[in-house]
């Protein structure tokens, strides 16, 4: 194997190194912290006494790495603020216990002080995105070196303590889960055990590596055989971190690329690596990352902050999407619930309304649940209400979700260029001629026809204002509200369109209507000449922004299905993505996928795993696809 894919150095530990570093500080204790000091630009060291083991130093820099190494170590005298109150909150406490919990990131510190042994203090290191060190006794937060603000938790002084949110252990997942994880997947191998089981990459690359399996495979080819060695290929890891870890640096020519706790089968196989073994993991991880501590510069350091800043900013707006969504579905089931139960909420409501006449809030208590059912008056309006804040809640859904997709792509981005840069000459050929239709939606029919329509109310107004001509012809779904398609006539000595064209039309003009989003498998259009297009209302009719006004007899489109395709089509000698009927991107040769309707609150996840799949950007793809969830069937 060669380095290719392999070679980008590892910037951060994965759970099996924190897992690893919890382990060998568990050896030593009982310890006693004697001093805190600072290490580095944004770590400390905590300097304790171990009557097992001596002298040891715990180096923590929040988002990158902890070591464990042999202590007394310089540092400096004067001490900054976080070391300085991190000394004063915990010194001359003892080690009880540490603790990394099972596929996060995190390293947790039990500590008790001699004036109150009974109320332990706990020191929470976050190794994941951009990093946090709390302290915090009695379950409030007495230290906090970045106050943060999630959906589900409040990281800032006084506040109560809430751990991160638990996350499935992925390395105790039993293999038919694994097995219906690649099952299920339309993406590769690698890529469905890196995000789908939780496994990061490069866990995920060294288990196919020891399976002698390709990383780039369907995720669905052998998927029981593949799951039952991924499930022992990582019990075997975690049994090699358990039995006291020793460390590994790789490096292709002099460059170190990688620290594990483990022996490296991905690496061992890789053409041009260099294996380095060393006492302890944690030795081998200071020796690793270290030397990238060093003090950036200036400019560095505020594109490192801009995206610690986003990072943030993201894990915020993950947490926001994941309440809201809990908040939804369980507005959803309560009101279910109301209707399943319906005659026995109405009757204990009832009896409370008579009990209590006075109150203005009630609760019902029906068959060991307890609901409160507000100022409702009867079990009718308690369910409306319900529904009625679930959809509220998922139109905030809808907001967040593009937010964070917008702080996603900025992430994505390269580094911004300060103000008055020369900007560097752009490399590949130059960007190729917009077409005149390109600014609205569009594709060519089997016959050769070009197709367009609007994306939304002003474009639907313009596409038929200027583009709709004598001979075109106008399509719509017979739905209210949807895309004005023209079917443009050939301006030169091509055949007309025949039925063909237009039922592929009609069939775009369903799939970007509500009836894709409605989730329905058919539906209905009608075509009309151009000359029964007007946008004169007759008296006293209003006629809205992007609506038109069809006269005279519409000739039907019946059983249109909803199923769009996605692919490349060769327009004047250059490829274009579209969206079209599957059977017109077929008779061009470049269909790739099929869509068809789905649940919506799928519709994340399936973006990234299909615009990965097809090698595009994620906002090329939603620029494609009609709004709502889809399911991806294959060409």
């Amino acid at each position: 194997m060669s380095v290719g894919k392999l070679s980008e150095p590892k910037d951060r530990f994965t759970s099996l190194d924190t897992r690893a570093v919890g382990r060998e500080l568990s050896a030593v204790a009982p310890a006693w912290l004697d001093r805190v000091f600072d290490a580095g630009a944004s770590g400390v060291a905590l300097a304790m006494r171990s009557p097992k083991e001596g002298r040891r130093e715990l180096l923590i820099v929040p988002g990158v790495y902890a070591a464990l190494l042999p202590g007394p170590r310089e540092h400096a005298e004067s001490l900054g603020p976080v070391a300085r109150e991190l000394r004063r909150l915990l010194g001359s406490a003892q080690l009880v216990s540490a603790y990394s919990r099972p596929g996060d990131r995190v390293l947790e510190l039990e500590l008790k002080r001699g004036d109150d042994p009974e109320a332990p203090w706990l020191v929470s290191a976050e190794l994941f995105g951009t990093g946090n060190l709390l302290a915090v006794r009695g379950g409030t937060i007495r230290f906090v070196l970045h106050s943060r603000r999630y959906a589900s938790r409040t990281l800032q002084m006084g506040a109560t303590y809430e751990p991160p949110p638990s996350r499935r252990d992925p390395f105790s997942v039993d293999p038919d889960a694994i097995e219906r994880l690649l099952a299920e997947s339309r993406v590769d191998r690698i890529s469905t055990l890196a995000a789908r089981a939780g496994l990061g990459g490069p866990v995920a690359e060294e288990v196919l590596a020891r399976l002698g399996l390709p990383g780039d495979s369907p995720a669905p080819e052998s998927a029981a055989d593949v799951a039952t060695g991924v499930a022992r290929s990582l019990r075997e890891l975690v049994d090699e971190v358990e039995r006291g870890p020793r460390g590994w640096i790789y490096e292709i020519e002099d460059r170190p690329v990688d620290v594990t706790p483990f022996r490296s089968h991905r690496w061992a196989r890789t053409v041009g690596v260099r294996e380095i073994e060393i006492t302890t993991f944690s030795e081998a991880a200071h020796r690793y990352f270290e030397p990238r501590q060093a003090v950036p510069t200036a400019a560095a350091a505020a594109e490192t902050d801009r995206r610690r800043r986003l990072a943030a900013q993201r894990d915020q707006q993950l947490d926001a999407v994941a309440a809201l969504t809990r908040d939804a579905e369980r507005l959803k089931e309560e009101a279910d619930w109301i209707y399943a139960h319906y005659a026995e909420v109405a009757e204990s409501l009832a009896r409370d309304q008579l009990a209590r006449p006075e109150l203005r809030r009630r609760e019902v208590e029906v068959l060991d649940r307890r609901l409160d059912l507000g100022d409702a008056p009867d079990p009718t309006e308690a369910a409306r209400r319900r529904y009625e804040e679930r959809q509220r809640i998922r139109l905030k859904i809808q907001g967040a979700r593009t937010a964070l997709e917008e702080t996603e792509r900025k992430l994505r981005a390269p580094a911004e260029r300060p103000r008055g840069a020369e900007a560097a000459p752009v490399a590949g050929p130059a960007h190729r001629r917009l077409h005149w239709f390109e600014r609205f939606r569009w594709f060519i029919s089997s016959e050769g026809t070009l197709v367009l329509a609007g994306r939304d109310a002003p474009s639907n107004d313009l596409v038929v204002r200027r583009y709709l001509k004598e001979k075109d012809r106008y399509v719509h779904a017979d739905v209210h509200g949807a895309a004005s398609v023209i079917v443009k006539w050939p301006a030169d000595q091509r055949p007309p369109p025949t039925d063909l064209t237009l039922r592929e039309a009609g069939q775009w003009a369903v799939c970007y209507s509500k009836i894709w989003r409605a989730g329905y498998g058919a539906g209905s259009a009608y075509w009309v000449t151009a000359e029964q297009v007007s946008k004169t209302p007759e008296t006293g009719e209003f006629v809205a922004r992007g609506a038109w006004v069809v006269r005279g007899t519409k000739h039907p489109l019946h059983d249109l299905p909803t199923e769009i395709g996605l692919g490349v089509v060769t327009y004047e000698g250059e490829p274009r993505w579209v969206a079209a009927p599957p059977e017109a991107l077929r008779s061009a040769g470049g269909l790739r996928v099929r869509l068809a309707p789905d649940d919506e609150r799928s519709r994340n996840d399936r973006e990234r795993e299909l615009a990965r799949e097809l090698g595009i950007s994620r906002e090329l793809l939603q620029s494609l696809l009609p709004a709502g969830g889809f399911q991806v069937r294959r060409a």
